[in-house]
């Protein structure tokens, strides 16, 4: 017979419980902790992207003309351009190199797709990071449910009345 029947859920035990709450645990922390990670990376590619605006504003404009450059944070800084074909851009570890405006760009938009692509990743973490906690949330239901039902079918005592 191949009937279906449902799942039998069997009761954990005490340790397979403690164990499971502190997978869970472990996985919020991760969670948390990859959340953070990704929010602080949108926020770099929030730069990226701000740089990449000002530098193609920059393109057509002329030596010795007066501008507002973004600073962050939503402030800017008067500026009279002295070389606006050339960029200097920061390649990490501090370091920053004077670049043509389309070779800036090309460097900017090549650091905006791999952070992107490092966001997708993290957020595809984070999503079967959610999964594995539903699930663990799920068991854990369930098994409060079979303790439950297992409290219930046993005799109680009846408690003593004064009358």
């Amino acid at each position: 017979m191949s009937g279906k029947a449902g799942k039998q859920v069997q009761l954990l035990t005490q340790q397979q419980l403690q164990e499971l709450s502190g997978r869970y645990q472990q996985l919020q922390s991760q969670a948390e902790a990859i959340s953070q990670q990704a929010n602080m990376l949108q926020i770099t590619i929030r730069d990226v992207e701000t740089a990449l605006t000002t530098v193609t504003a920059l393109k057509d404009e002329t030596a010795g003309k007066e501008t507002l450059v973004p600073i962050g944070f939503g402030s800017f800084v008067n500026a009279t351009l002295t070389s606006p074909d050339k960029i200097v851009v920061g390649i990490g570890a501090g370091v920053s190199v004077e670049k043509s405006v389309d070779d800036a760009k090309g460097l900017l938009d090549k650091r905006k797709e791999e952070l992107t692509k490092y966001h997708d990743k993290l957020n595809e973490t984070l999503t079967k990071m959610g999964q594995e906690l539903q699930n663990i949330q799920k068991i854990m239901q369930q098994q409060a449910q079979l303790y439950q039902a297992q409290q219930s079918s046993q005799p109680r005592q009846q408690p003593m009345h004064a009358e």
